[in-house]
This record gives C-alpha cells, structure tokens and sequence, in this order.
C-alpha cells in the first residue's frame, strides 16, 4: 500500500493531478479545495490512498493525513464508497464535514449530490463517533475549521510534457492562456527541443 509520495506537478486535471515521480506520471484523485492549492511544476508531498478493483487501481490524494483520515472513514461507511467520499470532501470543506457529521446536521450533507436523506442519516450514525481524533486536531488549528472552498475556475490545460517550459514562463510574467495558446499552436516545433530552446521558440510566438 502507498502511504504518500513526492513529486513534481506535471499537470492538473478537473479532478485530479498527474504528479511525476522517479520518471513516473501518477494520475491521483484529490478533493477540490486540495487541488486548488497545487501549481504546476511545484513538488509535493501527497498523502494517498491506494484503492484496487477488479478492473482498476486507483490513487487518491490529500494535502495532509488528517484529510486520508476522513476520507478513509466516509469511504468505509456503508452505501457510500470513494467516489462519494471524495465528492462530499469536494463540496464541503474539511471543517463543514466534521461539524455537520459531530452535529447530527443531516441538511448541510444533503448539500452534497448524491446524498439523500436516508445516506446522510447513515452517515451520521456510522461516522459520528469516529471523528474524535480529528476533531481535536481542527479545534487547536482555526484554519483546518475555516478553510474556504475555491471553486476552480475551466483553467487551460497544459499538455504533458511541458511544466518545465510552463514554469519559466509564468516566470516571465506570461498568463496561463498566453502559454497554452502558444504552445498548442507549436508542439511540433517544440518537440525534442531543450528547454532553453523552448523557452525561446515560445517567446518568438508570444511577443508578435
């Protein structure tokens, strides 16, 4: 079982990260608000959860183990498995869940698509008392309570391949549609090139 890994942000996905480790491109599914906080080419640490299928193995991901914590108890309770968890911990913050489940408050989970009114009550009852340790943990650090969700606005994807070229020139003070733009219209030239010939065959096309 993977416990977490390190690596560089190659590309970010609606519902997931391509982070790139020893030469590897992992596809790992992280909550929104986790993945609001990544930028590409960065390194990280990424807690994860390793869950195998008859037709598939599948990672996800959390900025720190107090959210695989949570997500590993939502999971485990009964009707709801990883895809609803992870949904539930992409409309509700951190805090809002641990509130709503501690509190009984069946309304604020039925917020969450997917979640009816017999699956929140369920929840509640299965999950409740599970929490304590966390609870004590996001009582002593306000932010873990109060963290508010980003929704991610339809950013450019970068392809694959390209975060070293992206980075220098976000650094350059290019926007991320700038960059997209020019290196979609041009891949072919920027094949097998250097980065340091990246970097000026893209400013040839930027700055016409």
């Amino acid at each position: 079982m993977i416990a977490f890994m390190v690596g560089m942000v190659d590309s970010l996905e609606e519902d997931a990260v391509l982070l790139e480790a020893a030469g590897i491109g992992y596809r790992i599914y992280m909550p929104i608000p986790s993945l609001q906080t990544l930028i590409i080419g960065q390194s990280i640490r990424l807690y994860t959860y390793q869950h195998v299928r008859e037709d598939a193995l599948m990672l996800y991901g959390f900025v720190n183990d107090e959210e695989r914590k949570l997500f590993l108890r939502l999971q485990n309770a009964n009707g709801v498995g990883t895809k609803l968890a992870l949904t539930m911990m992409s409309h509700l913050r951190f805090g809002q869940l641990l509130v709503a489940l501690r509190s009984s408050d069946t309304k604020t989970l039925q917020q969450v698509p997917g979640i009816g009114a017999k699956t929140a009550s369920r929840l509640v009852l299965e999950v409740k008392d599970r929490l304590d340790d966390l609870w004590l943990l996001a009582s002593k650090d306000e932010a873990m309570l109060d963290a508010p969700i980003v929704v991610r606005s339809k950013e450019p994807m970068i392809p694959r391949g390209y975060a070293d070229l992206f980075a220098a020139l976000i650094s350059l003070g290019f926007s991320h549609k700038e960059i997209e733009h020019a290196i979609g219209s041009m891949e072919e030239q920027l094949a097998g090139k250097s980065v340091g010939e990246q970097v000026k065959i893209a400013l040839r096309a930027l700055e016409r």
